[in-house]
C-alpha cells in the first residue's frame, strides 16, 4: 500500500509539474492565434524566425503577464494600425519579443564571459529594441502609403459619385479597383457601417486607426460637409485638392530637411576620411623628416 501510494503521488507530481510549467510558458491564446495568422507567415516561420519563436516560448506567459492588459489593447492598436505586417498577431509579437529578450539576455552573458560586457549590453539592448522599432517603421511606412493613395482615391470617389451612385456604393466601386493600405481601411468602415455603425462613428474610426493627418483633414472635411449639407461631388473635389496641397506642403518641408542632413553626413563621413587621407599623405612624404623625431 505504502508503494502504491509512493507511485501515485509520484505521478500526481508529475502531472502537476507539466500543468505549471504549460502555465508558466504559454498563454492559452495559440489555438486563437492560429485563426488569425496568414499562410505567408506560417510559411515564414523557418530558419531565424523559427529559432525565435522556440526561444520566445520560454518566456510568452510572463511576457504577457509583464504586458498587462491595457498595454496589450495598446499594442494591438499599433499592429492593427500598421496593418497586421506579415500577419503579426499580439501573441506573435510578444513571442518574438520575448525571443529576442531571450537571446539578447544569452548573448550578454557570452560577452561578459569572453571579457567584453560592454558590447555584449550594446547588442542586448539592439536586440531587445527591434520589434518595437520594426512595428514602428511599419507603421510610418503604412501612414505614408496612405498619404500617397488618398488624392487619387478621392478623385476617383468624386468622379464615381458625380456618375449617380451613393456615397457607399461608390467607395465599394472605388475599392474593387484599388488594393492599397486605404482601400483595406475603407473596406473595414464598410463593413463596419454594414453592421449598423453610423458613417460618423465609421469614419471617426478610420481617422483613430490611420493617425494620418490627410485622412484626418478628410474625415473633418466630409463630416462638415454632410452637416452643413454641401453637395457630395463638390465636397471631394475641395477636400482632394486640400489634401493635395497638405501633401505638396510636407514634400516641401520634408525637401527642406534634406539639405541639412546630407551636410551632416557628409560632415560625418566624407570630411574625416578626406582629413586622414592628407594627414596620411603628409606622413608618407614626410616619412625621413619624421624618422628622425622617434
Amino acid at each position: 500500500m505504502i508503494a502504491l501510494a509512493l507511485a501515485l503521488a509520484a505521478c500526481a507530481a508529475v502531472v502537476i509539474g507539466v500543468g505549471a510549467l504549460r502555465l508558466l510558458t504559454t498563454t492559452g491564446l495559440e489555438d486563437i492565434e492560429a485563426q488569425y495568422r496568414t499562410e505567408v507567415a506560417a510559411g515564414r516561420s523557418k530558419g531565424f524566425l523559427a529559432l525565435l519563436d522556440a526561444a520566445g516560448n520560454l518566456a510568452l506567459g510572463t511576457a504577457v503577464r509583464a504586458y498587462g492588459a491595457e498595454r496589450l489593447r495598446r499594442l494591438d492598436a499599433r499592429i492593427r494600425r500598421a496593418g497586421r505586417p506579415d500577419g503579426v498577431t499580439v501573441t506573435v509579437y510578444v513571442r518574438r519579443q520575448a525571443g529576442f529578450v531571450v537571446i539578447g539576455g544569452v548573448v550578454m552573458i557570452v560577452c561578459a564571459m569572453v571579457g567584453m560586457p560592454l558590447p555584449g549590453l550594446v547588442l542586448a539592448a539592439i536586440l531587445c529594441g527591434w520589434m518595437p522599432f520594426w512595428l514602428w517603421s511599419e507603421g510610418n511606412r503604412r501612414q505614408a502609403q496612405i498619404d500617397r493613395e488618398l488624392p487619387d482615391f478621392l478623385d476617383v470617389l468624386g468622379v464615381t459619385v458625380t456618375a449617380g451612385l451613393g456615397f457607399r456604393q461608390a467607395i465599394e466601386r472605388v475599392c474593387e479597383f484599388h488594393d492599397g493600405a486605404l482601400a483595406q481601411e475603407m473596406r473595414r468602415a464598410l463593413q463596419e457601417m454594414a453592421v449598423g455603425v453610423s458613417r460618423r462613428e465609421a469614419f471617426v474610426g478610420l481617422r483613430e486607426r490611420t493617425r494620418s493627418e490627410a485622412v484626418g483633414t478628410f474625415v473633418t472635411a466630409m463630416l462638415q460637409a454632410e452637416e452643413l449639407g454641401v453637395p457630395l461631388a463638390e465636397a471631394l473635389a475641395s477636400i482632394a485638392a486640400d489634401v493635395r496641397r497638405e501633401h505638396a506642403a510636407r514634400v516641401r518641408q520634408q525637401a527642406a530637411k534634406a539639405g541639412p542632413k546630407v551636410s551632416l553626413a557628409m560632415t560625418v563621413t566624407v570630411l574625416p576620411a578626406a582629413l586622414l587621407l592628407i594627414v596620411a599623405s603628409m606622413l608618407i612624404a614626410n616619412a625621413e623628416a619624421f624618422g628622425g623625431l622617434f
